[in-house]
């Protein structure tokens, strides 16, 4: 938890001295869409019970202000138990908030999700999640960009926390591409 609140002042910090976008700077577009897949690495006290798993995210935002979005994101992470431990299955539905440092060329942001998880390791059981990220989006083409990210999760329970950090990557869109300058 102490490294989490470390990782808070930081990016806050980061965040705190980025520099001023103004409206003739900003894109017009509003929406976007994201699919990412990568290997989830267990860690904490699960780490010998696991293997590395693999997750399957998608998500959409919504741009709120000029490096502000708001979303939803969602997936599936899987994770196959060792030494007798249960298969874990992992569906998070989370509210998404994100800032871009940047908007236009290759646009490093931060962002926080959190929500429900779903989680199945032979019960059926309802876990709150959260899951800070540190990504680079790189334009691809007009509308297509590459999203690579590392997104550190972990699971609440009332005993130990299951945490994982994966590192994601796949394609975004934005879906109002004729409104691009």
């Amino acid at each position: 938890m102490k490294r989490l609140g470390i990782l808070a002042v930081v990016l806050l910090f980061l965040s705190a001295s980025a520099p001023n976008v103004t409206q003739a700077q900003s894109p017009a577009w509003q929406h976007q869409i994201y699919f990412n897949s990568g290997p989830q690495f267990v860690t904490g006290e699960f780490s010998d019970a696991y293997k590395t798993g693999l997750a399957i995210d998608g998500g959409y935002y919504y741009r709120a202000s000029d490096t502000f979005f708001i979303g939803i994101a969602g997936g599936y992470h899987q994770f196959v138990g060792e030494n007798g431990a249960p298969d874990v299955d992992i569906i998070p539905v989370h509210l998404a908030a994100k800032y871009n440092f940047s908007l236009t060329g290759i646009q490093p942001y931060i962002g926080l999700e959190g929500g429900p998880s779903f989680v199945d390791s032979g019960e059926s059981e309802t876990r709150y999640g959260v899951s800070p990220r540190l990504g680079v989006r790189i334009p691809l083409s007009r509308g297509f960009d590459l999203d690579l990210n590392v997104k550190y999760n972990v699971v609440v329970d009332d005993g130990d926390n299951f945490t994982y950090v994966g590192l994601n990557g796949g394609p975004a869109y934005i879906p109002d591409r004729q409104r691009l300058r």
